[in-house]
């Protein structure tokens, strides 16, 4: 029973991002789905017909939706600009080095959707780091990968890309508030 409840509340959420993000997404071009997990929004995104790689480290925690191409977490194994787009949907927090996978995002794709778990004060990062840590039993916390809005635009301008659209979500999850940012960058 509590298996089903999961996997609904799941579903549904992948259902949610993936609606969030589609707008920004091309059914004739290619997509690579970076940190795709147990593939459940990549499933919802290839359902809707569009053509999208998975990838992610080896050490995944769960049973997967759809496999992935698996890679050392440190350098992606396609060409550069293979890709037209690369999601990077709540991943970079559970990074050590988010910096290093925004390179590897840019280096093969044209153009970047991030959703990001964010914080609006140190209360609330510590909020958000203790929550997700909970909610990603196996998932490794770094504290210092966790960012305010503004340090994410920071990072994001550091590397060169440029703005194309943001938008801010409060969730809950579980009962629990959660700030999640999309940031639609080139």
């Amino acid at each position: 029973m509590f298996k089903r409840i999961i996997q609904s509340f799941v579903r549904r959420r992948s259902e949610i991002v993936t609606s969030r993000i589609e707008k920004y997404l091309s059914k004739s071009g290619k997509i690579l789905d970076i940190g795709s997990g147990s593939g459940d929004v990549t499933f919802v995104i290839k359902s809707r017909g569009y053509n999208v790689t998975p990838v992610d480290v080896a050490d995944f925690h769960g049973p997967r939706l759809v496999e992935p191409v698996i890679y050392d977490g440190k350098k992606l194994p396609f060409k550069d600009k293979t890709f037209d787009t690369a999601l990077l949907l709540m991943v970079l927090h559970h990074t050590p080095n988010p910096e290093l996978i925004l390179l590897e995002a840019i280096r093969v794709a044209k153009e970047l959707v991030i959703i990001e778990t964010s914080y609006e004060s140190s209360i609330s990062k510590i909020h958000t780091v203790i929550a997700d840590a909970i909610g990603n039993l196996r998932l490794e916390a770094f504290w210092n990968s966790y960012k305010t809005d503004d340090k994410w635009r920071e990072l994001f301008r550091k590397l060169g890309l440029k703005f194309a659209d943001s938008q801010k979500y409060k969730d809950r999850i579980f009962g629990l508030p959660f700030l999640h940012i999309l940031y639609y960058v080139n």
